[in-house]
């Protein structure tokens, strides 16, 4: 922990660009749906702004890399800042429903290279040691700027230009740490090779718990300010409804998963699903409701959301190699976000037929779809526990920071890390690979004692030998005295 704070003392420019970042990327998002409202778009209009965003970010998190490592950090962070900020002032020079689609397609890409800029950065100069804790801090700045950021929509009108600028500021803003930063260039991004058909084979039930998180958390943040305008509520009002969500995630994310952590996590994600549906079914009469009982059942009910990602993911990790955690947490971003451009075209045009309930009608059918999923395959295929399972992880929803992949302390990092400011060696230290049972796999992997996510041996290949040039335990001990 003290080293990890030194660190953060070390990267502080980085977490103040990422809290500048989510403050404008917060207020921006609620923003632009409640002008669209104003400027009288349809909802379906509405939720297509909001799946532009999540398609632009799905594409900038695998493309960003070759750009970041052919200008370096620093450069593509303040070119990728600079986008994104003239893509909200952008707004006010052109009245448009389809620009605006394309200009958060644009947005969307940007942000995504921006998380990725600040994600390496983090993962290049944290330890095994050191980056759980790294991570923790990182989606709380997260949290806390876009709880901040919501409530930043009281002091401003959303028709007119005045919060628009607030977010060009504040988006503009975030260039500034980073570009005056005296850290060095991590290493180059490296982007992982995603193999959908082994992720989808060696666990269903995760896959469809990042899809199902990705309809649910997209939709909440792209049609939730027009729910509650439909309902009647105020800019003020709207502000405390979104940070009642927010609330609600910080607040519920570590019981659930300490409780994950016990448990077989399966069976906790199914009754997360089950619980998830009584705050949606008081949200669905939120009109009839007092405002407070509203607030209260947006805390439970996004509280819950906010852990089928992470639940999720930290249930198919449980049974993946370290080597594996970076490639399928691509895989589980890819899904989340096919997700989550779905979700608001599909909840807009509910609400379009069937009025502001149609939103949390949707999230019903949705999380009840997912729970009974979860209880096929609990008939399908029983629970095989895992003698050293791995420890719940913080992930990023919607709104929280991007795709921490690699900076999942869950991967495999050098150990033999120098943690001095303006250097960076690594060690190669080989390593006899183990086998770890799949959850789900099918029937084809059975009697082999492989998982899907495993490469196969090949048949009448000699058994590893301890190569000539591998340290020993002494000179193991030894570099680390020298290190």
């Amino acid at each position: 922990v003290i080293f990890a704070l030194s660190l953060l003392r070390t990267l502080s420019s980085l977490m103040v660009s990422v809290a500048f970042l989510m403050l404008g990327n917060s207020i921006f998002t609620t923003l632009l749906a409640l002008r669209a409202k104003i400027e009288g778009y349809p909802n379906t209009l509405v939720g297509l702004m909001m799946s532009g965003y999540f398609l632009g970010f799905a594409l900038g998190t695998f493309r960003s890399g070759p750009l970041i490592n052919r200008v370096g950090h620093i450069r593509a962070f303040s070119a990728l800042a600079a986008i994104a900020s003239i893509c909200a002032l952008f707004v006010l020079l052109i009245n448009n429903a389809w620009a605006w689609v394309g200009l958060r397609v644009v947005m969307g890409a940007a942000m995504a290279g921006l998380f990725i800029v600040v994600e390496s950065w983090l993962n290049n100069r944290a330890t095994n040691e050191s980056r759980g804790v790294l991570m923790s801090i990182y989606i709380m700045i997260g949290y806390a700027a876009s709880a901040l950021g919501q409530q930043s929509l009281s002091f401003g009108n959303p028709g007119g230009s005045e919060l628009f600028l607030l977010v060009g500021m504040l988006l503009s803003l975030s260039l500034v740490p980073v570009a005056l930063t005296r850290a060095t260039h991590p290493d180059p991004v490296e982007s992982p090779h995603v193999d959908l058909k082994r992720l989808i084979a060696a666990s269903p039930t995760a896959v469809v718990g990042c899809f199902v998180a990705g309809l649910i958390g997209s939709a909440w943040w792209g049609m939730g300010p027009v729910y509650a305008s439909e309902i009647g509520l105020t800019t003020h009002q709207i502000a405390g409804f979104m940070t009642a969500a927010l609330v609600g995630g910080l607040m519920l994310q570590l019981p659930i998963g300490r409780l994950s952590d016990r448990l077989d996590r399966r069976t906790v994600l199914f009754w997360v699903t089950v619980l998830l549906s009584a705050p949606v079914v008081v949200l669905v009469l939120g009109q009839l409701l007092h405002l407070w009982i509203v607030m209260a059942a947006a805390t439970a009910a996004y509280g819950l959301a906010s852990t089928l990602y992470p639940l999720s993911v930290a249930y198919a990790n449980d049974y993946l190699e370290p080597t594996d955690v970076v490639s399928a947490s691509a895989g589980f971003v890819l899904f989340y976000a096919a997700g989550a451009v779905a979700g608001p075209l599909i909840s807009s045009t509910l609400m379009t037929l069937t009025g502001a309930s149609g939103l949390f009608i949707y999230m019903l059918v949705t999380v009840g779809g997912l729970a009974l999923f979860i209880a096929w395959r609990m008939r399908v295929r029983q629970w095989i526990p895992v003698v050293e399972k791995e420890p719940y992880v913080l992930q990023p929803e919607a709104q929280a920071p991007g795709v921490v992949s690699e900076l999942d302390p869950r991967a495999e990092v050098d150990d033999y890390y120098d943690e001095g400011p303006d250097t960076l060696e690594t060690h190669h230290i080989p390593e006899v690979p183990t086998s770890r049972p799949g959850p789900e796999n099918e029937e084809s992997t059975q009697g082999t004692g492989q998982h899907p996510m495993q490469t196969a041996t090949t048949p009448g290949s000699p058994e590893r030998q301890p190569a000539e040039s591998e340290p020993d335990r002494t000179q193991l001990d030894k570099v680390k005295t020298d290190l």
